[in-house]
């Protein structure tokens, strides 16, 4: 019972999340798909306000700059299609978003580590150059599809494994499903 009402009570700020209320809204391109903290140098939003960063609050996730991105602003990004076998082992499937890179230059990102974040929680915290070397793509749709909330989306980190050899037995944890959030340090 304990998880379910954790289950709903999650869900309900996924929400509330893209509701549109104007304090989530990147740069006014709608609801914030994806929010970059820590190491800003050209944040887009201030910090955190308790009154209206529920769902940021909810994860204890405080800030003093941020970056913010949109579907519509990660789309304007260039964008790569890779290929890539996700779950590793499975189907292969065309992933389609901008390079990791690419996202973190448009926020003015610096530093050494990310940890990417998750709806339901799970972080993964990992050396930025790795995650760049290894060629990580913030996508956005799957086989031509947009993800949604509850298949993966709104956003998934992945990696060209189909594509370059030296991936192939690479293991999905950091293939990170569902994220919203990314801290630099």
């Amino acid at each position: 019972m304990k998880n379910a009402l954790k289950f709903l009570r999650l869900s309900l700020m996924s929400v509330a999340l893209l509701a549109g209320n104007t304090q989530i809204l990147a740069a006014d391109n709608g609801p914030v798909a994806l929010t970059i903290t820590g190491e800003v140098k050209t944040p887009n939003r201030g910090g955190y306000d308790a009154e209206t960063d529920k769902f940021l609050g909810f994860f204890e996730i405080e800030f003093d700059r941020a970056f913010t991105f949109s579907l519509a602003d990660l789309q304007a990004l260039s964008a790569v299609t890779i290929k890539a076998d996700f779950p590793k082992g499975g189907a292969i499937h065309s992933f389609t978003g901008p390079l990791l890179a690419d996202v973190l230059a448009a926020a003015g990102a610096t530093g050494d580590e990310v940890t990417v974040q998750a709806l339901d929680g799970y972080a993964v915290a990992t050396p930025m150059e790795e995650m760049i070397a290894q060629g990580a793509v913030v996508a956005y749709q799957r086989n031509g599809k947009i993800f949604g909330i509850g298949d993966f989306g709104p956003t998934q980190i992945v990696f060209p494994r189909a594509e370059r050899e030296e991936l192939a037995d690479m293991s999905d944890d950091n293939w990170i499903w569902s994220i919203f959030h990314i801290q630099v340090k």
